[in-house]
């Protein structure tokens, strides 16, 4: 059974919570699996992800969003408070957008946003036409 005959049955076809027993196993649902089907199914190329940097632990997991063709953009306001980690957290971040040809820039002073591969950031501000 698929992930999205997974959801289906249980949205769609597993009751109310009061008919269903106690001893009834909820599903982990596996996220990967499902956006591996979605760009199977629907042509989707890339997810624009919304993560939060709060220290190199982090960046591991964040490396492989970007490796995979998403966009990422970082909240790094918990990661402020260890200036040393946040700026290796943010070079390791540099090499990676370098690597798939991708970008890097900041959003104000607690965002981050992160491009895969052909997309790049623009970063002269759009003014309204009036």
């Amino acid at each position: 059974m698929s992930l999205r005959e997974k959801l289906r049955a249980f949205f769609y076809g597993g009751g109310t919570k009061k008919n269903r027993s106690s001893n009834e196993e909820y599903v982990d649902l596996d996220l990967e699996e499902y956006e591996t089907e979605l760009r199977e199914e629907e042509g989707v190329k890339m997810f624009v992800k919304i993560a939060e940097l709060t220290g190199l632990y982090d960046v591991p997991e964040l490396k492989k969003e970007i490796y995979a063709g998403n966009m990422l953009i970082l909240d790094i306001s918990l990661a402020k408070h260890d200036k040393v980690s946040l700026e290796k957290a943010i070079k390791d971040l540099k090499r990676v957008a370098m690597d798939v040809n991708g970008d890097i820039a900041g959003i104000g002073d607690n965002q981050i946003i992160v491009t895969p591969t052909g997309v790049k950031i623009e970063r002269k501000k759009m003014k309204s036409s009036s």
